[in-house]
Order: C-alpha cells, then sequence, then structure tokens
C-alpha cells in the first residue's frame, strides 16, 4: 500500500519537469522585440509601434508611439437633405484631432508561454507625454441659397454656417498646415495575450484604459447646446500586435 503511494509522488516531479519543458526545450533567450498594430477604442481608432528591451527574463522596457483620433461623443453624421450626392459632415464639429502619445513603459510577465499552442500574459503600462494635433474643419459651403449656384470650400465656421448652407464636407486635409498643438499627459494599463507558433514570432491582442488629459478644454465641437468639450479622455482600447523577437 505504501509503495502504491510512493510511486506516483517519486514520479510527479518528473512528470511536472517534462511537461513543462515541452516547450522549453529549444526556446532562445530573446534580448529585444519589435512589434506594431492597430488600436481601436471608445472615441476613435489609431496604430501603434513599440520596441521593447529585456531588462530581466520577465520585464522588458518598452518604448514607443501612438497616434489615434479622438472623436466627441456629440458627433453625429448629418446629410444635406435636398442633395443626393451630398458628402456626409457632422455638424458642429470645429476641429479633427489626432493624438500623438510617444510612450516609455514596462511589459511584465505573469504566465509564460509553456507549449507552442499556449498563452503568453502580460501585463502593461505606459506614461508619456500626449499632444494633440487640432485641424481645423473645411466644408462644401452652397451659395447663394438653395438652390446652390456655386459650391465653395470654406472653414467651418458656426456664426456664419447652418445646416441649409453646407452640402457636404471638404477633403480631410484640407487645412492642415493651420493645425494647432496643445500639450498633455497620457497613461496606460492593460493586459496583452501573445499567441504564436513561432517561438519568434508576435501575434499578440492587447486590451486596458487609456487617460489623457490636457489643462484645458481641446476645441473639438462649436459651443452648441447640450455640447462641452472634454479636459479629460478616459478610453477603454483593444489592440491587435505584429512582431517579432530578437536575440541581439
Amino acid at each position: 500500500m505504501r509503495r502504491s503511494i510512493l510511486l506516483p509522488l517519486m514520479l510527479l516531479p518528473v512528470l511536472l519537469v517534462a511537461q513543462q519543458t515541452v516547450y522549453d526545450e529549444t526556446r532562445i533567450l530573446y534580448k529585444k522585440e519589435l512589434h506594431g498594430g492597430l488600436i481601436a477604442h471608445g472615441d476613435g481608432w489609431g496604430a501603434n509601434f513599440f520596441h521593447g528591451k529585456h531588462r530581466t527574463a520577465r520585464s522588458r522596457r518598452m518604448i514607443g508611439i501612438e497616434i489615434v483620433g479622438m472623436k466627441h461623443p456629440k458627433e453625429i453624421k448629418s446629410f444635406n437633405p435636398y442633395y443626393e450626392d451630398a458628402r456626409g459632415y457632422f455638424y458642429g464639429k470645429m476641429n479633427s484631432v489626432l493624438l500623438f502619445r510617444p510612450t516609455w513603459g514596462r511589459k511584465e510577465l505573469i504566465t509564460d508561454k509553456l507549449r507552442k499552442s499556449g498563452v503568453e500574459v502580460n501585463y502593461v503600462w505606459g506614461i508619456g507625454p500626449s499632444i494633440a494635433m487640432l485641424k481645423p474643419v473645411y466644408l462644401q459651403i452652397g451659395k447663394p441659397s438653395l438652390p446652390y449656384e456655386t459650391i465653395a470650400v470654406e472653414r467651418y465656421d458656426p456664426e456664419v454656417h447652418y445646416p441649409d448652407d453646407i452640402f457636404g464636407r471638404a477633403s480631410w486635409f484640407k487645412g492642415i498646415e493651420e493645425s494647432k498643438f496643445r500639450f498633455g499627459g497620457f497613461a496606460r494599463f492593460g493586459l496583452n495575450f501573445e499567441h504564436s507558433g513561432s517561438a519568434a514570432g508576435i501575434k499578440a491582442l492587447e486590451v486596458g484604459g487609456t487617460i489623457d488629459a490636457f489643462p484645458e478644454r481641446l476645441p473639438i465641437m462649436a459651443d452648441l447646446d447640450g455640447v462641452e468639450n472634454k479636459q479629460f479622455f478616459l478610453e477603454l482600447y483593444i489592440s491587435i500586435q505584429f512582431g517579432k523577437k530578437y536575440v541581439r
């Protein structure tokens, strides 16, 4: 009876070591990684790119950049009802906003990927400046009145332009040279789930939250009834990432 109990107990460590080394036997100690991908959040989408360098076997220093668009929750697409070929626009929107986030942070290992079919779980955090580029909105304005005789491209002015005057939106790039910048701060925290059939490959899904804070409200929308611009942007995000690990 005693032998029947002791034998499995003696074999258990051997079985566990064998199980854990199914994937570890051919693993290489990587020193850095490069990955990038797409990011979507509650009020926009964008792209990111990161460089990671191992500080220890479980900790990586991450430096990167994110570029995301930021919409106002009150943005509602409108159309000129008198013209079928009119382009949609957002009435009341004065500036389009792009956020540039130079980021410094860490990726810390929670659970290693023991098999090729396994998932490596990390928690990630990052901080840095948040640089908001405010590009003025230009619209196609019909003149003199309905029905329009001509259509001109003008910068949106809530004191001058009303729904009946607007044929549709102009090119997003119109007015980009007039962009202004606002400077704030940024922080991010998330969970990173990496799954790749290749030990050197990176295919990851990341979910988390971000906050961008500015010293003053960003003038995305005109001061219309019930519309208030924000100074703090708290968002949930999801990101799909692809990349590679390197030994040197």
